[in-house]
């Protein structure tokens, strides 16, 4: 009787603590439900901020506002929605006769032509919703133009005296590859004062001649990798050095080399790369850079990257290794300066025996995957390529890169090419890494994505629930 009376009167409770469970759980069920079916969504059909991007070269000069209109609406109809134009790219660098059987068209640099294309390249990327970066200097690499004075340039300490810096051949260091009218000596990178005098010459001036209603989504200033060899002097590289160990710099004291490399190496980040940034960020623009080197590398990677605001990696289509070095220069800037995209030049190949216009998806997707794998989470194509607005016209073949551009063989294959990036981009980019791997990230409600060993996401709910997605289909 006891027991029949108390559970009568416990029973209202009990229905009453049931009824406040169920309406507490049903809202958070339903949020659940509701932010995996977003995630879903979001991975079929990423967000505008989740680019795909290219390298857009202007190569020999063979560049006619027509053509810039059809190459960037090509690139949006693929899906490509950032582009980073170099514009005054030369087909040869070296070799014998390097020019010759060689066509080059009218848009010198700098030149009426030159102006008119850049503005219509800007102002179409605007109409189009696509970002635009620009590389800082004419060529890819690195930081030059006529513009720069000897006495700005890259230099070198000698017993003969302070000299321009020579490339082995014993040329000055310009730089290139580019037009003979927009060469130039490659300015001092360990002098914040030239490098921002470098900037206004080109890329101030742009900004200067472009309206800003004509260039609503130039927002990069891009530079490339490392080429440009090494510098031991500067300005002021006395009173530096000085300054920071207590003895004085002695270039033929073998002692001082340790501490001298040291120096150059910190200056290199903080006023090639530093300054730059600085200069970029006060017209509102940011940076964009490689880390690493193709040739003797005076800076640090990590130190020099993460003076930048995003960085970046490479693969080749034709690489029979794994490029270790292009990776950690990228993920250890990346981790560093606490960035979480680390995007990857894609698919660059070259010379005429490897510059493709057979590549399929099939081909190019397990190339990718690998480097996802591997901490890559960002994706520019290298490389599209300017064409003629005259497509009667040959296409513009250069000895390097895979062609994206509108005048490729498998030009059909470029959409899921880019979606399938898209998507993987997306996911790789979520939360943080998870537990270091540079594979598998953690979402702030404990969601975890993993790209698994067969090129698929892995996704694991807060609940234990777990869904297999393919970024294929």
């Amino acid at each position: 009787m006891f027991f029949h009376l108390n559970m009568n009167k416990l029973l209202p409770i009990l229905l009453l603590l049931l009824g406040t469970l169920v309406s507490v759980a049903s809202p958070k069920s339903k949020a659940a439900d509701n932010s995996r079916d977003q995630l879903w969504k979001s991975f079929l059909c990423p967000p505008d901020s989740i680019k795909v991007g290219c390298y857009y070269y202007w190569i020999n000069e063979i560049v006619d506002p027509k053509g810039v209109k059809a190459d960037l609406q090509w690139m949006k109809d693929n899906g490509i929605t950032l582009a980073f134009l170099a514009t005054d790219i030369r087909n040869r660098i070296d070799g014998e006769n390097p020019w010759k059987e060689e066509y080059f068209g009218d848009n010198k640099f700098q030149s009426p032509l030159w102006w008119k294309n850049l503005r219509t390249a800007l102002k179409t990327a605007g109409k189009l919703g696509i970002e635009m970066g620009l590389f800082n200097c004419p060529g890819w690499s690195q930081s030059g133009g006529p513009w720069v004075k000897p006495g700005e340039a890259m230099r070198n300490w000698t017993p003969n005296g302070i000299e321009v810096c020579k490339t082995k051949k014993g040329t000055d260091v310009v730089c290139s590859p580019c037009s003979p009218e927009a060469q130039g000596l490659e300015v001092d990178k360990l002098s914040k004062t030239h490098v921002k005098k470098h900037f206004e010459a080109f890329f101030g001036e742009i900004l200067r001649r472009i309206p800003a209603k004509d260039r609503k989504t130039l927002t990069t200033v891009v530079v490339d990798s490392w080429e440009r060899g090494k510098q031991n002097y500067t300005d002021s590289i006395f009173e530096k050095f000085q300054q920071r160990y207590g003895y004085p710099l002695d270039y033929q004291n073998e002692a001082c080399k340790k501490d001298l490399d040291r120096l150059i190496a910190d200056l290199v980040a903080s006023e090639y790369m530093g300054g730059l940034t600085e200069k970029a960020h006060e017209y509102g623009l940011r940076t964009w850079c490689e880390p690493y080197a193709h040739s003797p590398f005076p800076a640090n990677s990590v130190t020099y990257g993460s003076a930048a605001d995003e960085v970046a990696a490479e693969f080749w289509v034709g690489d029979r290794k794994y490029r270790q070095k292009e990776m950690d220069a990228a993920l250890g800037a990346a981790r560093k300066s606490g960035k979480n995209r680390v995007w990857a030049e894609s698919f660059t190949d070259g010379w005429p025996e490897f510059a493709k216009d057979d590549w399929s998806f099939e081909k190019l997707k397990p190339i990718a995957d690998r480097y996802f794998h591997a901490g890559v989470n960002a994706t520019i194509l290298h490389v599209m390529i300017s064409q003629p607005g005259d497509d009667s016209k040959p296409a513009v073949r250069p000895w390097f890169g895979t062609y994206f551009d509108r005048r490729s063989k498998n030009a059909k294959e470029l959409k899921p090419l880019v979606s399938y990036l898209r998507r993987c981009n997306f996911m790789l980019q979520l939360g943080k890494p998870y537990n270091n791997a540079t594979d598998c990230r953690i979402m702030n409600d404990g969601t975890i994505v993993r790209f698994t060993e067969d090129s698929k996401f892995e996704v694991t709910f807060p609940n234990g629930t777990k869904e297999t997605w393919d970024p294929v289909q």
